[in-house]
């Protein structure tokens, strides 16, 4: 029989284990098939990035009201404003330890605009979770299909403080090693993700384009750098093997400029539906209503109008 002194002293107890304990059943309450993907994020310290900062903790704020939870979070890049310095990645490390204090699982490629060194000493548990030593390579698996991150970024870390470093995206030596394994031995469907598009990018001499489409376990691409909500078509044209047609999906920036906001991937068997939750347009900060091109909001309207992009696995 349960008494007011035995309730009570439980209710002590759960207290005194914390408030993980007491609400383990709605922290616990996530979708293995759920995912939020953010991209150019850029979320730097400078005055000029406060938008890209708000922008940010919209975002997070959303998904942390998301019921049932997203069991993963993906960052396409772009983590750092221009030059991957140490402050950036302080003004945006709080925003995302929200959403690892929740239990959701975060993962981070690198952009073009990231420095590496600087990441990995505010997310010292990424490069230990790394495939390829030295850069941050992840597989984020979901029942039905993996995500594999790869990092497309060609700066080093001993560039200047104020250099950009290359624009353009390639894979390292080591990676393309690793990935040409990977695919070897890969029977689950995987997606391949990284901050820059494919058509930038070989894989042992051949064009990564071609390699999406003619690799039976890849079920397309996912990148971000562009800015823009935009879906493409890779067609396999080669006679020798069936003909088929894969995704490449572009990410819309989180708060930069471009298209405005995040996407969420929604996995069940045979196929991976991901749709945007677009915000807005900027050219490169936002405008008043009174000031606002009508323009911009015929570029949302379309986006809006195009619906969920489908991974068939």
């Amino acid at each position: 029989m349960l008494t007011r002194r035995l309730f009570l002293g439980g209710l002590s107890a759960a207290f005194a284990a914390g408030p993980r304990k007491l609400f383990a059943k709605e922290a616990a309450d996530f979708d293995d098939n759920l995912l939020v993907f953010l991209s150019d994020v850029h979320a730097g310290a400078a005055k000029t990035c406060k938008h890209a900062r708000k922008k940010l903790k919209e975002a997070v704020g959303e998904i942390l009201k998301m019921r049932p939870l997203p069991r993963h979070v993906l960052m396409f890049g772009d983590l750092a404003h221009v030059c991957g310095l140490g402050v950036d990645y302080d003004a945006s490390r709080p925003s995302f330890k929200l959403l690892e204090d929740a239990g959701i699982t975060v993962t981070i490629g690198m952009g073009n605009h990231d420095r590496r060194s600087e990441f990995a000493a505010r997310w010292p548990e990424a490069p230990k979770k790394s495939l390829v030593p030295g850069r941050f390579v992840h597989l984020v698996e979901t029942p039905h299909v993996g995500f594999l991150m790869l990092d497309s970024l060609q700066g080093t870390d001993d560039r200047a403080q104020d250099d950009f470093g290359p624009v353009p995206g390639a894979l390292s030596d080591d990676q393309q090693a690793f990935l040409r394994d990977f695919l070897v031995q890969r029977t689950k469907p995987v997606i391949l993700c990284a901050h820059h598009a494919p058509k930038e990018m070989k894989l042992c001499g051949k064009p990564l384009s071609l390699v999406v489409v003619t690799t039976p376990c890849i079920a397309g691409y996912i990148h971000g750098h562009n800015h823009r909500w935009t879906r493409a078509w890779l067609r396999n044209k080669d006679q020798k093997t069936p003909e088929r047609a894969k995704h490449v999906l572009g990410l819309p920036s989180n708060g930069l400029w471009g298209d405005i906001g995040y996407a969420t991937c929604r996995v069940s068997p045979g196929k991976a539906e991901i749709a945007p939750t677009l915000k807005d347009f900027w050219l490169s900060r936002p405008v008043s209503a009174e000031r606002r091109p009508p323009e911009w909001e015929d570029i949302l309207a379309e986006d809006r109008a195009s619906g969920p992009c489908i991974f068939r696995l």
